[in-house]
């Protein structure tokens, strides 16, 4: 069983990083007071490792790329499947 924290570090160098509970998102506190969210975890930590020019938001690759393609252990109907179709010769 692990011990419940009893303290929390303190100091003008801590960055912390939190999951919002109920969602896939995460919540970066800068040591200055800033705070952004973002949905990946690296894209969150190199916004901490900005300080002290990091932008006011998260810079996050768009999310809107076009058609979902499953990965292959997840097709389950053929017209999932990526790629162009032809005959097996």
């Amino acid at each position: 069983m692990t011990p419940t924290p009893t303290r929390v570090l303190d100091g003008d160098r801590v960055t912390r990083v939190a999951w919002l509970p109920g969602s896939d998102r995460l919540l970066g506190e800068c040591s200055c007071g800033a705070s952004a969210e973002a949905g990946d975890p690296i894209h969150l930590q190199d916004w901490l490792l900005a300080h002290p020019d990091h932008p006011a938001t998260v810079v996050e690759p768009d999310q809107d790329r076009g058609e979902h393609v499953p990965p292959p252990h997840r097709v389950l109907h053929p017209w999932q499947a990526a790629g162009e179709r032809r005959p097996v010769t």
